[in-house]
């Protein structure tokens, strides 16, 4: 009797396993395997996808930001454009502390307010206010300069992009319930917030950005797909290998027609490639073009010199404009892949029909 709770730990960990989805790269390699068996052309199975940079360290992302001091009399007049209190708490000792979007937040609504006292004091009929219409305008032009490394910092200086940008070990599972569209409208939000801020616009829904910010750090979805995709192109550029040197050899269908080993890959495709690969790949790519394409429009947005840092990171990863980029290199295999197996089936006169 002393077998039966190791049965039960058997049988447990047997049952629980079958409800858990395979990972990526077992359901990969076991397809290139069956293709090369049926091609009989050989295959590196233990070849793998290259590594990625890590998201640059804060040190080498973060930009300084001038301080802007200014007197005392300076300080007590800002109290009429309802200032005062806000100079005070960003002084205080937490607000020294203050996170990179609370930065954002604090320079935007003072530069606002500070925008319409200027206004409000050159309609008005005071006698000497031009000395203090003055320091006051030399503020507001010493905050705006400053507010593209505010911005910067809050974006991809910021401990929210770090973790939003961050490589995880494992890539996105075969069975994600993770879906890019609140990602997507958050960056979007965010990024509108930045065109608000270089077109002279009050930024819109305040109050919303920290809430953008928290889906953007509850999320590592963008990391998953950066390694799911390493791992798609590691097997596409591969599989693409066997499938071109088939057809350049016409070993399977010489003569143009069906054979037994050209239905066998037929079987392979349909069962394992359309059944189980194919839905992984096309998920990587509709989760990532509109990740890819938001993020884009973030970078170009920055006004200052982006760091050297982010730029590398970024060409290496998600930049569409670069051709050694993980995503270009994914979306050039996913097109070399599927004209591979267009060729090879073609051949063997096994392209489906409808």
């Amino acid at each position: 009797m002393k077998w039966i709770p190791l049965l039960i730990v058997y049988i447990f960990t047997v049952l629980t396993g079958c409800g858990q989805s395979r990972p990526p790269e077992k359901v990969f390699k076991q397809l290139l395997e069956k293709i090369s068996n049926v091609t009989d052309v050989p295959v590196n199975l233990t070849k793998r996808g290259e590594p990625m940079l890590s998201y640059p360290r804060s040190r080498d992302l973060v930009m300084p930001v001038k301080e802007i001091r200014v007197g005392f009399s300076t300080y007590i007049g800002l109290g009429r454009c309802g200032l005062v209190g806000e100079v005070s708490a960003r002084n205080s000792s937490l607000g020294k502390l203050q996170s990179p979007t609370t930065r954002l937040l604090y320079e935007t609504r003072f530069l606002r307010k500070l925008k319409g006292c200027i206004q409000d004091l050159q309609q008005s009929n005071e006698s000497e206010k031009n000395k203090f219409l003055a320091e006051l305008q030399s503020i507001s032009d010493q905050k705006t300069e400053i507010l593209p490394y505010v911005f910067w910092n809050a974006t991809f200086g910021s401990p929210e992009f770090r973790v939003l940008l961050s490589i995880p070990r494992e890539p996105l599972p075969m069975e994600s319930e993770s879906f890019a569209t609140e990602l997507v409208t958050a960056l979007r939000f965010i990024s509108a917030h930045g065109l608000d801020l270089q077109s002279d616009q009050d930024p819109k829904d305040q109050s919303i950005l920290e809430s953008q910010y928290y889906i953007l750090q509850s999320s590592k979805l963008i990391g998953q797909l950066l390694q799911g995709m390493v791992v798609t192109t590691n097997y596409m550029q591969q599989g693409s290998e066997i499938l071109e040197t088939v057809a350049e050899q016409r070993k399977l269908c010489p003569i143009g027609k069906k054979t037994v080993k050209g239905e066998y890959l037929f079987n392979i495709f349909q069962k394992f490639y359309i059944g189980e690969a194919q839905p992984y790949i096309s998920q990587i790519y509709t989760q990532g073009r509109p990740l890819v394409e938001t993020i884009h429009e973030l970078v170009k947005e920055q006004t200052i010199e982006i760091p050297d840092a982010f730029q590398s990171f970024y060409d290496q990863t998600l930049n569409a404009e670069v051709d050694g980029s993980t995503w270009v290199k994914f979306n050039k295999a996913l097109s070399r892949h599927t004209i591979a197996w267009q060729t090879v089936l073609k051949q063997c006169d096994l392209m489906p029909r409808i």
